[in-house]
């Protein structure tokens, strides 16, 4: 697993914020301190505050560099989460979001995946299913209860929604999901979404 670095300016964020790490996280005092030879920035992951500090320009230089960036912003909303997203930070939360969903947010973060809120996630499924579909290729590789699933997913509906439709449990949706996304090659719901919606098969 990647070292922790946290760069906090409010104390009482800080103590929950160290309580989600399950091993000692180094906390910077300074994002200069970044420059220092003793951290890797491309073998870290960094639990930033969104301060004055912390430009937007410097967040996407890190991100360039390799360095895995959790957001965290007193006042979140979908909007600021999509504008950093694309300069490459690798998940958004509220500063003072508990600690459970800190360490969910650093698990899915440390084995490579994206963490989205679902507002957030909702809102970009939303943002790239308005495009139309040309190709539906993808179906040959999906059982016909895969394909309905899909397509639900494709509306932006919870897995919660999807079972109600189906009349099926969540557990089964979830377990239909893995199947999935496995077949389709992606991690989650937003890349099926853009793997879907940007689709190729070969020859046509």
């Amino acid at each position: 697993m990647k070292p922790i670095l946290i760069y906090v300016q409010n104390p009482n964020a800080l103590n929950t914020w160290l309580s989600a790490c399950e091993r000692e996280p180094q906390i910077l005092y300074n994002l200069d301190d970044l420059e220092s030879p003793s951290i890797e920035i491309n073998n870290s992951l960094l639990l930033l505050h969104k301060t004055e500090d912390a430009a937007e320009s410097r967040i996407a230089d890190l991100s360039k560099r390799g360095l895995d960036i959790l957001l965290f912003s007193n006042k979140p909303s979908v909007e600021e989460s999509m504008r950093f997203f694309k300069l490459g930070i690798k998940g958004y939360l509220n500063t003072f979001a508990n600690k459970n969903r800190i360490q969910q947010a650093i698990e899915t973060v440390q084995v490579g995946n994206i963490w989205l809120g679902q507002n957030i996630m909702q809102a970009m499924i939303e943002s790239v299913t308005h495009a139309p579909k040309s190709d539906d290729g993808w179906k040959d590789l999906l059982t016909d209860r895969e394909i309905e699933v899909t397509s639900w997913v494709l509306q932006s509906k919870t897995n919660k929604e999807i079972a109600q439709s189906l009349d099926i449990t969540e557990r089964t949706v979830k377990a239909h999901l893995q199947n999935i996304f496995q077949k389709l090659t992606v991690k989650d719901r937003l890349s099926l979404v853009l793997k879907v919606q940007n689709w190729s098969t070969p020859g046509m």
